[in-house]
């Protein structure tokens, strides 16, 4: 395993302003420790852990295209293939990676080339300066736009500091120009309930904002600061507020939105459950009360989607469970102790003899690919190399 990982610690530390200046500043960083607080698997568990992921990577890598693009429909880039690099990079995987480095470089490439003139990066999106807010109708193609852009963009700024410093300089320059697009469409929201947030960019959504969406876009402005690009606090602060407004008393969990009472779901109490580990608040009302909530839940069931409480929206389970997992890493102790057994058998349970997981009905257009990335980024949480979920 190839554990050239620079973390934001690294930063921190080096006192660089510019992150250009951190590219080859170290050779190798080690892992960081898990407590024992955070073990808890056998070593029978955790070597068929370690042989499924490496599996289902060797399925993964035969599912690129030429152009470095990993398979799923034209809307779901280049988020899905950003995710396929997350979850090599979440298994020590790098550019420099000799045996999966060359994919994950031209994968990185492709996201890159993705980008609009107007920063977003995506490769179904408006490439108009600046960002357009139009009505929903005339570009309902482009609602998963800026999904698109927050998790692609996430996924280079997870990868930057592993990056050969030319293409480092290339993404460099894809991140800053990622923050600044991210940044305009959190200015548009003037109602107090929405505010800090983003949601589509069709109009009545490009008002309003969700949780969902929230939880990308904050995650990735998080990383670029990490990795040194400037991110001001004040945003991110304001992100966090929004969802905080989405934790509902009654529920006891986060809602997909804040201004109406929307559905509470797995995936939206875990994307709740991680932005405030994020804000540093583990510990808080919310959180504590969302983390009880995720234990009452059933994922031991494979891409089984209970219903939510409004009728329009379905339970994923794989963007569920990847959340979910996420988030009670962060909170660990009995959360996690408790959680996370289970999911392992059940998701290992359910790969496929190549080594790929079966897309969920709701999901099946996005591929495989997408499937299995999520899974390969839930089975990694504990070893902590990616370093936005690092605790």
């Amino acid at each position: 395993m190839n554990l050239k990982i620079l973390t934001p610690l690294i930063f921190a530390l080096s006192g660089l302003s510019s992150p250009l200046l951190a590219q080859g500043s170290l050779d190798s960083v080690q892992t960081p420790n898990v407590t024992a607080n955070f073990r808890v698997l056998n070593n029978a568990q955790i070597e068929r852990l370690d042989a499924s992921v490496e599996r289902a990577l060797q399925w993964l890598a035969t599912q690129q295209k030429s152009d470095g693009s990993f398979k799923t429909i034209e809307i779901g880039q280049p988020g899905v293939t950003a995710f396929c690099v997350m979850a090599f990079l979440a298994q020590g995987k790098t550019p420099s990676d000799s045996e999966f480095g060359p994919a994950i470089s031209k994968a990185i490439d492709f996201i890159c080339a993705q980008q609009k003139r107007n920063g977003l990066v995506s490769t179904v999106a408006p490439n108009t300066v600046p960002i357009p807010r139009v009505p929903l109708a005339q570009h309902e193609q482009n609602l998963p736009a800026v999904y698109n852009h927050a998790i692609a963009s996430l996924a280079l700024s997870e990868a930057y500091g592993q990056c050969e410093p030319e293409q480092a300089e290339k993404v460099a320059g894809v991140i800053e120009r990622a923050v600044a697009a991210t940044l305009e469409m959190q200015s548009w929201r003037k109602q107090r309930s929405d505010r800090g947030g983003w949601r589509y960019l069709g109009k009545p959504y490009a008002e309003d904002s969700d949780l969902s969406i929230t939880g990308w876009q904050l995650m990735f402005l998080r990383s670029a600061r990490n990795a040194g690009f400037d991110v001001p606090e004040k945003n991110i602060e304001h992100a966090v507020t929004y969802i905080e407004k989405c934790f509902q008393k009654r529920s006891g969990s986060f809602s997909y939105c804040a201004q109406y009472r929307a559905s509470v779901s797995r995936a939206m109490a875990g994307a709740g459950v991680l932005a405030m580990a994020h804000a540093g608040k583990h510990k808080t009302g919310m959180a504590t009360r969302a983390s009880d909530w995720i234990l009452t839940r059933d994922f031991t069931r494979f891409n089984h989607e209970p219903a939510c409480q409004v009728s329009w929206q379905e339970d994923r389970y794989n963007y569920g469970v990847f959340l979910c997992t996420q988030a009670m890493y962060q909170q660990g102790g009995h959360y996690w102790q408790q959680f996370y057994p289970p999911v392992v058998d059940a998701i290992i349970g359910a790969q496929q003899a190549d080594g790929s997981w079966p897309a969920e009905p709701a999901d099946e257009e996005y591929s495989n690919c997408y499937t299995t990335a999520l899974c390969v980024l839930s089975l990694s949480v504990s070893d902590q190399l990616l370093p936005i979920f690092q605790r």
